[in-house]
């Protein structure tokens, strides 16, 4: 007798933290599915943040037009541009380094590659999420991409989009006789986990200020 009660018992609180257990993800993905444009926008404004601080460094980042070279190169973390793509209404930060901490709060520039205005490639990435390369997909042949940076603005204009393998290093080339800005992000955008291809599109500068 003694024994079945305790069955019983621990069926009952088994049943129990089951269904509170239930009732948490239930609520909690209610919560971000109602507030989760809050919660994106709170990010973002903590971001900003810190962002004001590092702005106020950029400054002193000029280009020598003649010689076609920054006079200062912003640091790993620092913000240096605003990428600006109307065709699929972006505007993010573009921040100095690409690594995985970087990555997290906006477009990220690969240090081995070039600045705008100094006649050669630039590579940038970011995560396929909504908020940042989600929708390079639905740029077209002819989509207009901006760069506006600290010491000016440049305009591109895309000729090109490929998939590649994740290591297809050759697709990825940083060249020095043209100004191309590349972008990429992983592949398939809309799903989740490990992905082992990139969506690049290629861009052309027609334009600066």
């Amino acid at each position: 007798m003694f024994k079945n009660s305790v069955k019983e018992f621990i069926k009952a609180t088994v049943k129990h933290i089951a269904v509170a257990f239930l009732f948490f993800i239930v609520s909690i993905g209610g919560i971000y599915i109602l507030f989760s444009k809050d919660i994106k926008s709170v990010i973002k404004l903590i971001n900003k943040v810190t962002i004001e601080v590092k702005e106020s460094e950029n400054k002193e980042i000029k280009i020598d037009k003649v010689n076609k070279k920054l006079l200062r190169y912003p640091a790993i973390g620092e913000i240096w541009a605003n990428l600006i793509i109307p065709d699929i209404d972006l505007d993010v930060n573009v921040y100095q380094g690409d690594n995985y901490d970087i990555l997290k709060y906006g477009v990220g520039h690969y240090p081995g590659s070039y600045f705008p205005g100094e006649g050669k490639s630039i590579l940038l990435a970011a995560h396929n999420s909504s908020d940042y390369f989600m929708r390079l997909p639905k740029l077209k042949i002819g989509s207009k991409i901006i760069l506006d940076t600290i010491y000016g603005k440049y305009t591109y204009e895309v000729y090109d989009t490929k998939i590649i393998k994740d290591d297809d290093e050759d697709s990825l080339p940083i060249q020095k006789n043209e100004e191309i800005l590349m972008m990429y992000t992983c592949y398939p955008v809309n799903t989740i986990g490990h992905k082992d291809k990139r969506y690049v599109v290629y861009a052309r500068k027609v334009g600066e200020e």
